[in-house]
């Protein structure tokens, strides 16, 4: 029986081996087809190539008697390794003569992302903390910039747009702000160049952003600022176009909701005196990201939540909605009205299944 389960073993072990070598060859010709995109301009991650080709070997798993979830898995994964050997070196850089890029930030966050992915793509890029500059002293950080790219604080935003005349005619003017109602419209006021409003849906932590989303507001003169839509694309990020209001009624829901509820939640542990140590013994591996949420809540700067939470004149307004919407659950749970319960959860499993 020994004998056996060794020779089995042993033939195992060379097709693990003819794997490799296969694995080896495919990411080879990825490294091709991965300076072939950037020669010309493509982005790395293209959907529509992915879906296909999964679906397919799904197809052929199945003819093959083999779990096509399985064959999914696998290839989801080899796809992923595949997007980091097309990325080279340097990324192609669409405005080759493009003049200075100037990033003002408040933290080392999203702007500092942008900083590292503009300086592979090749762009000449200065990059500066809000805490300091000189607000009275900036006229000569303006001089010959044709990008300014803001993530700054709110009381700092207040002070420094009262200085955008000081920008070269047509420096592009790119606004991180997660309100885009209140620093868009104030930008528009005070600068008359081209200005986009940008805003992320990824860890900015990553250093590698294929299959990301990033959200754009049109502030004014898209003509001038198109381009560096198209090199974030060829990045791999996804783009999204949504006007100013739109913009902020998603980020409601998706942040600034989110937030509020966060801090409920942390609130009710605590009053209720809850040992964070016990509910992270008794939590599943899978649930780890509810604490990852709530410790990056409460390590960053509160200021940040507060602005996300408050700042739009309208996310108040939709809390108090919310809060009449939990006091009306609250109540048809009190009275045990299981049939009305039943008909929420159906609703919301029919909205899951049409958006799938």
């Amino acid at each position: 029986m020994l004998n056996k389960l060794s020779l089995l073993r042993n033939k195992i072990d060379l097709l693990d081996i003819k794997l490799l070598e296969i694995l080896s060859k495919r990411l080879e010709l990825v490294k091709k087809i991965g300076l072939i995109k950037n020669q010309y301009g493509l982005p790395i991650y293209v959907p529509e190539r992915e879906k296909y080709i999964i679906d397919l070997k799904k197809k052929e798993a199945k003819k093959k008697g083999i779990s096509p979830n399985f064959i999914e898995d696998i290839f989801h994964r080899v796809i992923k390794e595949s997007y980091y050997y097309e990325k080279i070196k340097k990324f192609k850089k669409i405005k080759p003569d493009f003049t200075e890029i100037l990033i003002i930030s408040h933290d080392k966050k999203i702007s500092y992302l942008f900083k590292n992915m503009l300086t592979i793509t090749g762009y000449n890029i200065k990059y500066i903390k809000e805490k300091n500059l000189n607000i009275n002293n900036i006229n000569y950080l303006f001089k010959n910039i044709g990008m300014l790219i803001l993530d700054i604080s709110k009381n700092f935003f207040e002070k420094f747009i009262k200085k955008l005349f000081l920008l070269p005619k047509n420096c592009i003017l790119i606004d991180l702000s997660p309100i885009k109602e209140i620093s868009i419209k104030k930008i528009l006021k005070i600068y008359k160049g081209p200005v986009l409003g940008l805003y992320y849906f990824f860890d900015y932590q990553k250093n590698f952003l294929f299959k990301e989303s990033i959200i754009y507001c049109d502030g004014r003169k898209k003509k001038y600022y198109y381009w560096f839509l198209k090199q974030i694309e060829i990045w791999g990020l996804k783009i999204e176009y949504m006007s100013v209001i739109e913009h902020d009624q998603y980020v409601f829901f998706i942040e600034s909701l989110k937030y509020f509820f966060t801090l409920i939640y942390s609130t009710f542990l605590i009053k209720k005196k809850i040992s964070f140590n016990k509910v992270l013994t008794l939590f599943k591996p899978i649930s780890y990201l509810n604490i990852f949420i709530l410790k990056n809540f409460f390590l960053e700067n509160p200021q940040l939540y507060i602005n996300l939470i408050t700042d739009s004149k309208n996310n108040i307004e939709n809390i108090k909605k919310h809060l009449d919407y939990i006091n009306n659950l609250s109540f048809v749970i009190d009275k045990k009205k299981k049939i009305k319960i039943i008909n929420i959860f159906n609703k919301i499993k029919n909205l899951l299944i049409f958006n799938k």
